[in-house]
């Protein structure tokens, strides 16, 4: 049995290293400004990722091919699906898959797959080491992969997909907002947990010994220190004076600094604040804000996700036949049950989909016979200039000058009319 991932394979990966004179280039990718494990300790980073990495992984993946002659898109059944779509190799779903390559591919910019016997395993980007070789000094001849596992083993390209984001993923990229971000949770983390509330200083009018101070810093935070003691009411002794500090947290207004800082962690991931905040939502409905979701955060990655496929499984005679591999990204148009009800009657009220069509995008059964809705007010024209007036059932053809009207094969009439330009 011939094996499914070997069509794809590139024509430079038969060339072994003594077939031509070739420079390695390692390549080592930019250190990030802070670390994979401490971003996703930022609540606003995590729900992002959890958000785009499951919307990812669980959109089906289907084999399509257009049709040259009428440019009609079919669905093709084909092996290949399965494993993009139930099981991805022996030991991991497809969904966990697609789950840790959108995960790799913003947060480091790229995600790896190794094709090996008909199966997809996934490579952790901080495992992997590109060598690259040029002959000329300007373009690439060949590729090859250091993966770092339990042993160091040299990857073929033609055993490994690279979905590549053109960046360097968000840790370089933003690393200094995530790290402001990380910092700005440590302080309010410290401050809650330490500091006394509300925060300010003692004042007395004698001067106090050593030891009396610190009995009464030991007092003091005991009494109030912490968050699970503020509020508590604060008691003085005779001469004693208690001013409070401009380092107030509620004068440092954490609520605003937080919403502020989620905004900007929903900008660099190109969703919709409101995914994340649900007090910022600017759409009036829910396909608006799906249809924003989709065209400016999941479109690209799908993109991506579909462009390294088509290169790497589809062998040249099928991508000649107009085959390529294509997200199903319906489910992330849904909408509320009236939106759905008035958009699938819209398209069968202008012809766009028959009555069967209708039904299945409304999950119900098909009838026994199907049929398009056609206005009678329309009237259609052919290629070969003959005109069909649906209302009237007449056929006019500018080509036979006799004029009058004839029955056509159906049973209507056919009016042969030479004004008819």
């Amino acid at each position: 049995m011939a094996s499914l991932f070997s069509w794809g394979r590139s024509s430079n990966s038969n060339n072994s290293k003594e077939s031509s004179i070739s420079t390695a280039l390692f390549v080592t990718p930019p250190l990030p400004l802070i670390t994979e494990e401490n971003a996703l300790k930022i609540p606003s980073v995590k729900s992002a990722i959890e958000l785009i990495s499951n919307s990812v992984s669980h959109l089906p993946i289907y084999l399509y091919s257009e049709n040259e002659m009428n440019g009609r898109i079919e669905k093709v059944s084909d092996p290949r699906t399965k494993i993009l779509n139930h099981e991805a190799n022996d030991y991991d779903t497809a969904q966990a898959l697609k789950k840790k390559i959108a995960t790799d591919y913003l947060l480091r910019g790229k995600a790896y797959l190794y094709k090996k016997e008909d199966k997809l395993y996934h490579l952790p980007f901080k495992d992997v080491q590109e060598e690259l070789y040029t002959i000329d000094g300007i373009t690439i001849s060949r590729k090859e992969f250091v993966y770092q596992g339990v042993t160091e083993v040299t990857l073929d390209e033609s055993e490994v997909i690279v979905i590549d984001s053109a960046t360097n993923g968000l840790l370089v990229d933003n690393g200094q907002l995530l790290s402001i971000a990380l910092a700005q949770l440590d302080y309010q983390q410290s401050l809650l947990s330490s500091g006394a509330l509300p925060s300010g200083v003692l004042k007395t009018a004698s001067r106090l010994t050593e030891k009396a101070i610190t009995s009464l810093r030991n007092s003091w935070e005991t009494l109030y220190s912490g968050a699970k003691k503020s509020g508590k009411t604060i008691i003085l002794e005779d001469g004693m004076e208690y001013q409070q500090l401009s380092i107030d947290p509620d004068r440092m207004q954490f609520i605003e600094t937080n919403k502020q800082m989620v905004s900007e962690i929903a900008r660099i991931f190109n969703i919709p604040e409101s995914l994340i905040n649900s007090q910022a939502n600017k759409y009036n409905s829910l396909e608006a804000n799906n249809i924003a979701y989709l065209q400016n955060c999941i479109g690209p990655i799908l993109t991506a996700i579909e462009s390294a496929l088509d290169k790497n499984l589809l062998n040249d005679i099928e991508k000649e036949l107009g085959y390529f591999l294509r997200f199903d990204t319906s489910e992330l148009l849904r909408t509320t049950e009236a939106e759905k009800i008035a958009t699938v009657s819209a398209a069968f009220n202008s012809s766009l989909i028959s009555f069967n069509e209708a039904r299945a995008k409304l999950d119900m059964k098909p009838t026994e016979e199907d049929y398009y809705l056609l206005s009678l007010g329309k009237v259609l024209r052919s290629e070969n200039g003959e005109l069909t007036v649906l209302n009237l059932g007449q056929e006019l053809n500018k080509e036979n000058n006799s004029g009058g009207v004839t029955s056509s094969e159906n049973g209507d009439q056919k009016q042969q009319d030479s004004t008819i330009q």
